[in-house]
């Protein structure tokens, strides 16, 4: 038999890499060589490469209907003197196997790798968890098999730290613990537990498991991504860290009884806005009833109103949510709104203050009043820079429920609108 090398040579003309990998998929699925399969648009190079082989004239012919037992014959007869089954797995460097065994050696595989993580589960809630992923039942399956195709070695490393933490959760134990100080002491890594990693995906869904006993309107009740996580985090007794989370407010006060409420009349007193954490949040504060609290997306919005207030006979209740509203910023008004607060939100008619808007309407309904944030509004505002393609298409997306013609108004002028250019009108439609 000529070697494999000059036999690969010789058929790495063109079109033979086309031919040889539908009859390689024609075998996958009937587990032998045999039927037939066809090549399209065939360049007139394919025709003559092709033709020379079947020993026909292909000249014009776009398409090829071949027949794999003449394809394997004609091999065989020639100088090479080897048919399909030899030449494919050299041809292609890896072994010629049918889609049942591909199928099988894959489930060998995926076996093979849990056998290695097993034994280290402790808890039987976390075997079960293990074994509900191993069979593809549980929400983790997809993320743990997207990162095992990606990279064996790192899914074996990541699924095992992952048990690890199950097993050690401090709400097993009755105790607390901040999430990042469990992430340093699990992988050295105060951030391995961050939700865009393939561990804190993979952990949020064994702790869901874990805990499917919990209420469930604990979990399902939250809006936001973030606020998920960091509340089914919080069940397994792994804290957040309070600090970075954080809303700056102004005009804001506290009913005397509060033991914060000095801290409320000295920003008014000296005119200053404040940034409240998520720590100072956590303990509840008996707010001074508002009627409404005036929410602006961007800071520069919220400082051009403070600048005002000379002018004015005090501060309104102003929050600013610097984007996407914090866990900090909806605490914040969630406990206003809970006390007959109605928000006011005011945004850049762009995709991302439209979808603010419509995050702040689904969670407050009733209690939610678009403030300057309508097609009219939109349509008599300087117009800012025109609408990218990808911005259109996220607009177009869009259903404003307090609105629906604003998308359209914004889609038809092609512009963003920002709300710096509507501050003198949000300072004369806020009632102080």
């Amino acid at each position: 038999m000529i070697p494999a090398d000059e036999m690969i040579k010789y058929f790495s003309k063109p079109g033979f890499r086309r031919l040889f990998q539908a009859i390689r998929k024609k075998y996958r699925s009937l587990g032998r060589v045999g039927g037939k399969v066809q090549l399209r648009n065939l360049t007139a190079e394919e025709q003559e490469v092709l033709g020379g082989f079947f020993g026909r004239n292909m000249a014009r012919q776009s398409s090829l209907t071949a027949d794999i037992a003449e394809v394997d014959r004609i091999i065989r007869e020639s100088r090479f003197a080897a048919g399909l089954e030899e030449l494919l797995p050299e041809y292609f460097r890896e072994e010629l196997k049918s889609n049942q065994e591909i199928a099988r050696d894959r489930e060998e595989q995926w076996k093979r790798f849990f056998a290695e993580i097993e034994p280290v589960a402790v808890r039987e809630k976390t075997r079960a968890w293990l074994q509900a992923v191993k069979e593809g039942k549980e929400s983790g399956y997809r993320t743990l098999l997207s990162l095992y195709q990606e990279d064996r070695d790192e899914a074996v490393r990541v699924l095992t730290t992952c048990v690890r933490a199950l097993d050690e959760l401090p709400a097993l134990t009755g105790e607390r613990c901040r999430r990042p100080v469990f992430a340093a002491r699990l992988t050295g890594n105060p951030h391995g537990l961050d939700r865009g990693t393939w561990l804190g995906r993979l952990l949020y869904s064994g702790i869901l498991y874990i805990l499917g006993n919990s209420p469930e309107e604990q979990i399902t009740s939250i809006r936001y991504r973030a606020e998920e996580v960091r509340a089914v985090f919080r069940l397994a007794g792994l804290e957040e860290d309070d600090l970075s989370s954080n809303v700056i407010i102004a005009g804001l006060r506290a009913k005397p009884e509060d033991p914060r409420a000095g801290l409320f009349e000295n920003a008014l007193m000296s005119r200053s806005p404040l940034i409240l954490p998520l720590r100072f949040l956590e303990q509840k504060t008996a707010w001074f009833p508002f009627e409404a609290v005036y929410v602006v997306e961007n800071p520069p919005v919220f400082s051009a109103i403070l600048d005002t207030w000379d002018r004015r006979r005090g501060c309104p209740p102003l929050i600013c949510t610097s984007g996407q509203p914090s866990v900090a910023a909806l605490w914040l008004l969630d406990e206003l709104v809970a006390g007959g607060t109605k928000v006011y939100y005011s945004g850049d008619f762009d995709g991302k203050g439209l979808e603010i808007g419509i995050g702040l309407w689904k969670r407050y309904r009733n209690a939610f009043v678009p403030w300057l944030f309508d097609a009219r509004t939109y349509e008599h505002a300087a117009a800012g820079t025109r609408l990218s393609d990808e911005q259109r298409k996220r607009i177009g997306s869009l259903e404003v429920p307090w609105d629906s013609g604003l998308p359209k108004a914004i889609l038809r002028r092609g512009y963003v609108v920002y709300q710096e250019v509507l501050v003198e009108e949000m300072t004369d439609n806020t009632a102080i």
